[in-house]
C-alpha cells in the first residue's frame, strides 16, 4: 500500500457531534438529541463522506467519568496530534478534493510541491505501537474496575458500621478525642464528620479514623 500524510485542522481528530431526531409528545412533536461516536473522529467522518481510505493511529486511555467517580472506560485519542494518513494504492487520489473539499484536512505533507509517500515499515510501527497501547489500556482499566468494585464494598461495610446521625470518637489526627457526629461518606469514602467546639458546628471532611476504637 501506498501512503501519505495529511495535516488536520485544530480540533478534526476529537469525535464529532451529530443529532438525532426523537419523536416526543409535545407541541413541537420532536427534539433534537445530541449524540457523539467516540471511535470516530469528525474528520474521518469527512474522509469517509469523501470516500477516501484513510488511518488515524490511536491511542487509548482509561479515563474517569466526570459524573460518577467510580466508573472508568477506555477512550480513544489520536496518538499522532495533527496527522492522519490517506491510501492511494490505486495512485487515483483527488488532492484537490482532499485538501480543498475535505471538512478537516489542513494540507497534504509535501516534498518538493509532491505528496510525500510513508513507507509500509514505518505505518507498521504505528500500528505495533497502537495495539500495544490498547492492549495496556484494557489491562489498567481491569485493575482499576477491580480497585472501584473493592472501594464500593468498603463504602458499604463504612456505612453500615457508622450510619448517618452516629456519634463517633476521633482516635487519630489533629481532633483526636474529639465527638463528632456523622453526615456521610466523602468520595474517598472516609468519613464526614461535625465536631462541636465552643458551640461551633465544624466539618471535618477527610479525618482518618481508626475504625477499631471509634465509638458511637
Amino acid at each position: 500500500m501506498t501512503w501519505f500524510a495529511a495535516r488536520t485542522k485544530p480540533g478534526a481528530q476529537m469525535p464529532q457531534r451529530t443529532y438525532e431526531v426523537e419523536t416526543t409528545r409535545s407541541v413541537k412533536g420532536y427534539r433534537l438529541v445530541p449524540s457523539l461516536d467516540p471511535n470516530m473522529s469528525a474528520v474521518e467522518v469527512s474522509l469517509k463522506r469523501g470516500g477516501f481510505s484513510f488511518y488515524m493511529p490511536a491511542d487509548m486511555r482509561v479515563v474517569r467519568d466526570r459524573k460518577k467517580t467510580n466508573v472508568w472506560t477506555i477512550r480513544r485519542f489520536a496518538l499522532l496530534l495533527g496527522y492522519v494518513f490517506v491510501n492511494d494504492e490505486a495512485r487515483a487520489i483527488d488532492w484537490r478534493k482532499l485538501e480543498d473539499e475535505t471538512p478537516g484536512i489542513e494540507k497534504v505533507v509535501r516534498c518538493a510541491g509532491k505528496p510525500l509517500a510513508i513507507l509500509e515499515s514505518e505505518m507498521d510501527v504505528l500500528r505495533e505501537k497502537e495495539a500495544y497501547l490498547a492492549d495496556r489500556a484494557a489491562k489498567i482499566l481491569v485493575v482499576f474496575q477491580e480497585r472501584a468494585a473493592a472501594k464500593g464494598h468498603t463504602r458499604r461495610m463504612t456505612s453500615s458500621k457508622f450510619p448517618v446521625g452516629s456519634k463517633v470518637v476521633i482516635t487519630k489526627g489533629l481532633a483526636r478525642d474529639k465527638t463528632g457526629q456523622v453526615t456521610g461518606l466523602d468520595r474517598d469514602g472516609r468519613l464526614k464528620l461535625l465536631v462541636q467546639k465552643l458551640e461551633m458546628s465544624v466539618p471535618f471532611d477527610s479525618v482518618e479514623l481508626d475504625y477499631t476504637e471509634a465509638a458511637e
